[in-house]
């Protein structure tokens, strides 16, 4: 039992009780009444520390089923950081599969063609007639197609490094990536295990508390029949008390380990009302 937890209790009791209860000179009704105020320090205990440190934990966490590890390994790859590296690798592949058809662009194709009419002005004379301009008309269409090649040095001596380099940065972020995973899998694994073990001895906690919790009515009891002194019932009420603080705070420590999980994985554990 921890004395933290005793020394209220004892304060509580040397205030609340008269000098001669702690020597046992009390009678059956002056028991009573210090049974009921200790109760009420009870109450105004477990309203200011209990309900407010598991306020937001589910009555039912000690009894729920975690899914299988795997699910929640599988579960990285759909994690925002491994995404992203995803996104980096389409990326370069892409970049890639561009660089492999540059060579279309060493072959140009190029074309004309119109369509009009034109005229054809032209000056006559001779020598017995003065100048005089003739004009001739006539629609016409030329067009012309044709293709052409062209390749340069840099083309034919660093296009396949180009390729090369672009493959080593695929490459390079997928191991990137690996390592992500591996990382995030390695989290997963010991926030799993962290939980197992947690739903593992929450049990037997609320057993234990069950159980100073029972046995609390029987020394109470005793107190009234003037069986045990209140040193005695003081300490009872110590046991209890640290029982109770031990499992409501597994409580919560199990519930910040499961909300952890479920962040590192996007997995429900704990159902949404």
């Amino acid at each position: 039992m921890n004395i933290k937890h005793l020394l209220p209790i004892l304060y509580s009791i040397i205030l609340l009780l008269p000098t001669q209860a702690v020597a046992q000179n009390m009678t059956r009704e002056e028991r009573i009444k210090a049974l009921e105020r200790l109760k009420m320090e009870d109450a105004k205990w477990e309203q200011s520390t209990v309900a407010q440190m598991s306020a937001q934990v589910p009555m039912e966490i000690e009894t729920l089923e975690l899914p299988p590890l795997s699910i929640f390994l599988d579960a990285v790859s759909e994690n925002a950081t491994i995404q992203r590296a995803q996104s980096q690798i389409d990326q370069q592949q892409n970049a890639l599969r561009m660089e492999k058809r540059g060579w279309m662009k060493w072959i140009r194709g190029n074309g004309m063609y119109s369509y009009g009419r034109y005229n054809v002005l032209s000056n006559a004379s001779d020598e017995y007639t003065p100048m005089y301009q003739t004009t001739m008309a006539s629609n016409q269409q030329t067009f012309n197609f044709g293709v052409s090649f062209g390749v340069t040095l840099d083309d034919i001596l660093n296009r396949p490094l180009r390729l090369k380099s672009i493959k080593y940065n695929i490459d390079q972020l997928k191991y990137a990536q690996q390592e992500l995973i591996e990382e995030r899998q390695l989290r997963v694994l010991d926030a799993y295990n962290t939980v197992t073990e947690q739903l593992s001895t929450i049990k037997a906690k609320a057993e234990s508390a069950a159980l100073y919790n029972a046995q609390m009515k029987i020394s109470e009891f005793n107190f009234i029949q003037g069986t045990i002194d209140i040193i005695t019932l003081s300490l009872e009420r110590g046991r209890r008390t640290g029982a109770v603080t031990t499992y409501e705070q597994s409580r919560v420590t199990l519930h910040n380990s499961i909300v952890l999980l479920e962040m590192l994985t996007g997995v429900e554990v704990i159902k949404k009302q």
